[in-house]
C-alpha cells in the first residue's frame, strides 16, 4: 500500500480509495468502516448509503459530500487534513457526484484529480425499447466522463470487457464506447466478481473503476471479500495524478 520512491520524492501522496455499495444497509456501512484501517483509505466512494431523515451518516475524520441534500444515492467522503480544499464540480443529482480534490505536492501548481462517484440505478426493465435508457445514468455518461479523471461506482452493466461470456446490451456497449472515446482504461481485474447476490444467483461484475490514463495512474485494484455484507464487496485502489510524478 506504500507509494513508490519516485512518488514520495515528488511529494505527492496517493489518493487511497475505498469503493463500496452498502445497499442502504447500516450494517454494511459499519462493515465499510471496518475496512478503512485495513485499506488505509483516505477517500470513500459510497453508493446506496443508508440514510437517516434523508441524509447520509457523517464520519468524524472525514468531510462528507452527498450527491444532493436529500435522498442522495451516492456520497463521497474525504479524510480531513489529507487534501487541500475539495470542491464539487457537478450539479446536484441523486445518483452521481463529481468532486475535484487538490493533492499536497512540492510542485508550483499542485495536481488535482476529479473523481466521479456513480450509482446507475435501474429505472426501466423493458430492455426491448432500445432507444430508452434502462438505467438512470445511461444518457449522462458523456457528461460524467467529460468532467472526471476517475469514474467509479455501481454501473449495473454486463459487458465482456470486464465479464467474459456476457452479451452486452446497447447501453452497456454505449458505456464502453464513451470510455474508449475519452481514453479511459478499466482498472478492474477482468472476471473478478464485485457482487454476490444474496439469492445465490451468479456472481457478477457490476462495480467498475475507470480512469483517464493521460491524467492519472491507478494501481493495486482489488476486492476485499472479508469486507462483504450485502450483495457487494469492498474495493480498494490507489490513484496518483501524472503531473509531478517521475
Amino acid at each position: 500500500m506504500n507509494s513508490t520512491p519516485q512518488q514520495q520524492q515528488a511529494g505527492c501522496p496517493p489518493a487511497r480509495i475505498l469503493q463500496y455499495n452498502t445497499g442502504k444497509s447500516h450494517t454494511a456501512f459499519q462493515v465499510m468502516q471496518a475496512a478503512i484501517p485495513d485499506t488505509d483509505a483516505n477517500i470513500l466512494l459510497v453508493q446506496e448509503p443508508p440514510l437517516l431523515d434523508g441524509t447520509p451518516s457523517t464520519l468524524d475524520d472525514f468531510h462528507c459530500f452527498p450527491s444532493q441534500k436529500q435522498a442522495c444515492r451516492t456520497v463521497t467522503y474525504m479524510r480531513k487534513k489529507v487534501f487541500k480544499p475539495t470542491s464539487v464540480i457537478s450539479d446536484p443529482h441523486a445518483e452521481f457526484l463529481v468532486v475535484s480534490l487538490t493533492l499536497h505536492s512540492k510542485d508550483y501548481k499542485p495536481p488535482t484529480i476529479n473523481i466521479a462517484n456513480c450509482y446507475n440505478r435501474l429505472q426501466n426493465r423493458n430492455r426491448r425499447t432500445r432507444d430508452q435508457p434502462t438505467h438512470s445514468l445511461d444518457a449522462l455518461f458523456h457528461e460524467i466522463f467529460a468532467l472526471a479523471d476517475l469514474v467509479a461506482g455501481d454501473m449495473n452493466k454486463h459487458h465482456p470487457r470486464w465479464e467474459s461470456g456476457r452479451h452486452p446490451s446497447q447501453w452497456a456497449q454505449n458505456l464502453v464506447d464513451i470510455c474508449n472515446a475519452a481514453d479511459f482504461r478499466l482498472a478492474n481485474t477482468p472476471d473478478t466478481p464485485t457482487s454476490y447476490p444474496i439469492n445465490n444467483n451468479r456472481p457478477a461484475v457490476l462495480d467498475l473503476t475507470f480512469f483517464n490514463q493521460d491524467h492519472i495512474t491507478v494501481r493495486n485494484w482489488h476486492t476485499h471479500l472479508e469486507h462483504k455484507d450485502q450483495d457487494h464487496t469492498a474495493i480498494s485502489y490507489q490513484a496518483w495524478p501524472k503531473t509531478g510524478m517521475q
